[in-house]
């Protein structure tokens, strides 16, 4: 059996292994840190890419009614075709944020469910309308889409608390 009051560790080994133990804590740490700051960074963007798809979709009111008048054909097809790109970049959008932070993706789902109802009427009355052709004719009706900022406004404040430092039992308290 080994006296320990007779083994004694010379100071300069022993600040070596306190100099490789604060360094690989220091290292784990930052490495830590980076891993956090990318993940809030890949977060960020898409949850702006998403709501900027949902800007998107509102927009197709107006360009339905401002399609024009010389190739219907044409136009219906072109602009089915971007909607139906808009459409899929809110499903993928929509699936991503469900991974992502459920309650991210609840607030996103009721604003897209709004959008919806709002701009897919919207489009529907713009499509019965007949095609445009003389630029005094281009404005439009308000759409309705100020009731949609509340909503926009809780998605945006759940993606906040979202890439909050303070965990979400924490952030409740205060």
């Amino acid at each position: 059996m080994i006296d320990v009051q007779q083994v004694s560790i010379p100071w300069p080994v022993l600040g070596m292994g306190v100099t490789a133990s604060v360094s690989v804590v220091l290292f784990v740490l930052s490495n830590w840190l980076n891993s956090v700051r990318n993940r809030h960074d890949r977060s960020r963007e898409i949850f702006s890419r998403a709501l900027a798809s949902m800007h998107e979709y509102r927009e197709f009111p107006y360009v339905i009614r401002r399609r024009r008048k010389t190739a219907p054909e044409e136009e219906r097809i072109r602009i089915s075709s971007e909607l139906q790109r808009v459409q899929a970049d809110l499903a993928f959008y929509s699936a991503w944020l469900q991974t992502e932070s459920p309650h991210v993706h609840r607030k996103f789902a009721e604003l897209l469910a709004e959008l919806r109802r709002v701009a897919g009427s919207a489009m529907r009355e713009a499509w019965l309308e007949p095609a445009l052709d003389e630029d005094s004719a281009i404005d439009m009706p308000d759409l309705g889409y100020d009731a949609l900022k509340s909503l926009e406004d809780e998605y945006l404040e759940e993606v906040i608390h979202h890439l909050s430092v303070w965990p979400r039992w924490l952030r409740r308290l205060m």
